[in-house]
């Protein structure tokens, strides 16, 4: 069976390849997406070295020398990192059913089959048969250029190594900037002539130049993951549109995704006030008329305080984070996808974060998003882990951007996105959920060493990503409340009772809500390694299971559950819905996921 992995690969643009290791862009028009980048290459089972190589694309101007260059990555040895990847180390011996599933077409991580300790970073460049991985790296990290690297056969060897605390970030692209689509330079062209925004007047009477849309490979055979005829005649596109890419051999700029301004900005379309508003919203008006608003963004701003629209934009400042509950429908009509065959559709629930940052090329503010997916191995090759907007959803050929109906919802509540300072150590529920989300996925791309993860009742994108909030709560709340000097450190501290108050709420909320029945399943208490158990094996234990948390059982209910218990604690949300952008084919519809 060809899968669409195999297939996109075809196409040279889907190639890293494609693109010269050494270029350079105009800064004045074009950004770098990140500080670094790269592509992640698996070292051969005889030459492992505890981490994996790296192909830098880019690098910080102090190293630029690296560019074009294969390094060592690392997790950096402090003793935190080291706990948490000692213990996601496994070994990966695939089952019958994870080899049968790998012949039937699923991309399994074949390469780390039975290799001892596999490390997160290993397994999430082996992910794929290629080694065509790209990402970003978070700082803080650490370059040593001078690094003594052990190898078990040859003698030690001096190596350059990079080293970083926090899962890589998977991306589509190098560069970025903010065009207006004026039109191809001829019918049916790949290639547009598109004007830049310029930052000096704030319109886009800048530079003008072509770059290319190549046309991509469809999804499942007939649907397109994009169309780029008639994109200047988008209504999105008077506000532009993010172009995300790099140069290819000609010196052309690819663009790889794309990302309406009008949908990331901080300029909300509405605002509505009040929990009652913010709760009718979710639950009738957030996914109606999906297949009317084909091709349109919708971004509603919650207030549960302020009765002022600009009072209540205003206090999404600069550096701020948001927990993100994402939630995404089916493709339906009469290219109606296979998993939507059924007249239900369940849909796939995420949970990720967002920064308010100050985007260079207009100086305005904008959202940064970032996904960490729970997701079962797929034969589009989307691997569980950290994605950035621009390749999980934005990318023209992998995204879901131009093909689903999607709801992120970002919510703002200091007592959980904020950081603050106990004694002297830092805390930071929504960073404690990250971690345990990066756990999560590290776990499921190796399917707990089985090579495989299945989606059940017990086990799927959103009782799992759940599991992880369930981690955080216990890992943040009950710690602090048994300190013994949490009481005395808060009366010299008044200030942040009130921020305490809600993080107790919250957390109470969240429990009753996620555990119904007043316990814990044993695999959420425990962690208990058993992703890779299969629904042929024990149907009947899997759905009961299940039913021990049948609020987070289908993705659409749990990201209402999750979301009200927020509203009800007075958090601030926004609402970004997209309903297949970019994308023209009258013969593909939105569907929404099922709830009850």
């Amino acid at each position: 069976m060809v899968t669409n992995y195999e297939r996109y690969r075809q196409a040279e643009f889907n190639r890293p390849e494609h693109y010269p290791l050494n270029q350079s862009v105009n800064l004045e028009i074009y950004r770098p997406i990140a500080s670094w980048m790269g592509r992640l290459i698996l070292p051969l089972k005889e030459e492992r070295e505890s981490g994996v190589q790296f192909e830098v694309h880019h690098a910080d101007p102090k190293y630029e020398e690296l560019v074009g260059q294969v390094v060592y990555l690392k997790w950096i040895d402090d003793p935190k990192a080291k706990i948490s990847v000692q213990s996601l180390k496994k070994d990966v011996n695939f089952t019958k059913e994870a080899l049968d599933n790998y012949k039937k077409g699923k991309i399994e991580p074949i390469r780390v089959n039975d290799w001892r300790q596999v490390t997160p970073l290993e397994s999430l460049a082996g992910s794929r048969p290629n080694d065509d991985v790209i990402v970003m790296l978070h700082k803080p990290m650490v370059v040593d250029e001078h690094g003594n690297i052990p190898h078990p056969l040859k003698p030690s060897h001096k190596a350059v190594t990079l080293y970083i605390t926090s899962e890589p970030v998977q991306i589509s692209g190098r560069f970025y900037g903010l065009v207006k689509f004026l039109q191809p330079i001829q019918p049916g062209s790949e290639e547009f002539r598109v004007v830049h925004f310029n930052g000096a007047s704030g319109q886009f009477d800048g530079v003008e130049e072509v770059v290319r849309l190549p046309q991509v490979i469809p999804f499942e055979r007939v649907i397109y993951p994009s169309i780029s005829d008639g994109i200047e005649k988008s209504p999105l596109n008077a506000d532009g549109w993010y172009i995300y890419g790099a140069k290819d051999a000609d010196e052309m700029f690819v663009v790889q995704a794309l990302a309406p301004r009008a949908l990331l900005r901080l300029q909300p379309e509405e605002v509505l006030f009040g929990k009652k508003a913010a709760i009718k919203y979710l639950r009738k008006s957030c996914w109606q008329d999906i297949i009317k608003h084909k091709g349109q963004i919708q971004s509603v701003l919650l207030s549960m305080k302020d009765m002022d629209s600009k009072k209540a934009v205003s206090r999404w400042h600069e550096g701020d984070r948001a927990l993100l509950v994402h939630l995404y429908g089916g493709i339906g009509g009469k290219k109606r996808e296979a998993a939507a065959k059924f007249p239900i559709y369940f849909g796939h629930f995420a949970y990720g974060e967002a920064q308010v940052v100050r985007e260079p090329l207009t100086g305005e503010l904008r959202f940064d998003i970032k996904y960490h997916q729970v997701y079962c191995h797929n034969d589009d090759a989307l691997i569980a882990g950290t994605l950035s907007w621009i390749r999980y959803m934005g990318d023209r050929q992998f995204g879901w951007l131009g093909i689903r109906p999607v709801s992120d919802i970002l919510i703002k509540l200091d007592a959980f996105t904020e950081d603050y300072e106990i004694n002297g150590v830092k805390h930071s529920p929504l960073r404690v959920l990250i971690h345990q989300l990066e756990i999560m996925t590290a776990r499921y791309r190796i399917g707990d060493g089985t090579g495989a993860t299945y989606i059940g009742p017990a086990n799927n994108c959103a009782q799992d990503s759940n599991q992880a909030l369930y981690a955080a709560i216990r890992g943040i709340h009950v710690p602090i409340q048994s300190d013994p000097q949490f009481k005395n450190w808060l009366l010299r501290h008044p200030e942040l009772a009130t921020c305490f108050k809600h993080l107790g709420n919250l957390a109470t909320a969240l429990r009753h809500q996620l555990l119904p029945f007043g316990v814990a399943r044993a695999d959420w208490r425990n962690s208990t390694p058993d992703l890779g158990s299969s629904l042929d094996n024990g149907l009947l234990k899997q759905i009961f299971t299940g039913l021990v948390t049948w609020r987070t059982m289908l993705p659409h209910k749990a990201s209402d559950t999750v979301t009200q218990i927020f509203i009800e604690q007075e958090a601030s949300l926004w609402i970004l819905s997209t309903s297949q952008v970019g994308n023209s084919d009258p013969d593909i519809a939105a569907i929404a996921p099922f709830t009850f």
